[in-house]
């Protein structure tokens, strides 16, 4: 890892009217980290996710991501830069097959500029036919190759977030934000969605996940924030915060018990 932060969170704070949803949250991650965003329900999570991704506007402090400073760009300008995002609840196309799907994400289409559609066509077919082989070795890497030409909607749960994820890849991202990429997956698919993260992140993606998992948060994540109320309340390695009072009063309490108890 470098020195020089990817992701810097600045006393970053959004209200919706007098509810402060985020409220001064500050924090770093190193290129390379796979890291969680973890809290109680209502803390600010989702939140700052979406002002991370700029589909939210700030009101106060800044976000720099590579060293550049984003705060106000749109979400896909901000994706353009190579910061992508999934959400807590899949958002596949669900009328276009599962092929398309991951075409549609592609940056740079050659046959989508006016002047090569209308002056070099065959550069946008060529251009195509790279596009549809990267994303059936997509699929194929994601278990997803059987179902290219099923409509998304077709697809479980599971399926979806694998869906979702390849579909990001396709995007080529340099860090990858994932609201709660676990949630509702059945035990097997979530140890494929774990290694499928750790293979992109050895890949040199970054990632920050929202997640309440917090065994494979312990297992694989090399970096955790903690948020309660808005703020940033602690950052470590997942077996430090379970010493940390204030971690354990506002979120671990419970989980605690129970791992002292098993």
């Amino acid at each position: 890892m470098t020195d020089a932060p990817i992701l810097e969170v600045e006393n970053v704070a959004r209200h919706f009217g007098g509810l402060k949803a985020v409220d001064g949250c500050s924090f770093s991650l190193q290129p390379g980290m796979l890291a969680a965003l973890i809290g109680p329900n209502g803390a600010g999570k989702t939140t700052l996710v979406n002002l991370v991704a700029g589909a939210l506007p700030l009101h106060a402090g800044r976000i720099r991501f590579q060293g550049t400073d984003i705060s106000g760009w749109s979400p896909h300008r901000i994706a353009a830069q190579g910061l992508v995002r999934t959400f807590q609840i899949s958002r596949e196309w669900p009328r276009l097959t599962v092929l398309e799907n991951l075409l549609v994400a592609a940056p740079g289409q050659q046959g989508e500029r006016i002047w090569n559609a209308l002056l070099r066509p065959g550069l946008g077919r060529a251009d195509d036919r790279r596009l549809v082989a990267e994303a059936l070795d997509t699929l194929d890497t994601f278990g997803l190759y059987a179902m290219r030409n099923e409509y998304a909607v077709t697809l479980s749960g599971g399926q979806k977030r694998l869906l979702e994820l390849a579909r990001a890849v396709m995007s080529h991202p340099r860090m990858l934000l994932l609201d709660e990429p676990m949630a509702g997956v059945n035990p097997a698919l979530t140890d494929q969605l774990a290694h499928h993260i750790e293979a992109l992140r050895q890949g040199g993606i970054t990632f920050l996940l929202v997640e309440h998992n917090l065994e494979f948060v312990e297992r694989s994540c090399d970096h955790v924030v903690v948020m309660a109320l808005g703020r940033t309340l602690a950052t470590g390695l997942m077996a430090d915060l379970r010493q940390n009072p204030e971690v354990v009063g506002a979120y671990l309490g419970g989980e605690s018990v129970e791992r002292v108890a098993g």
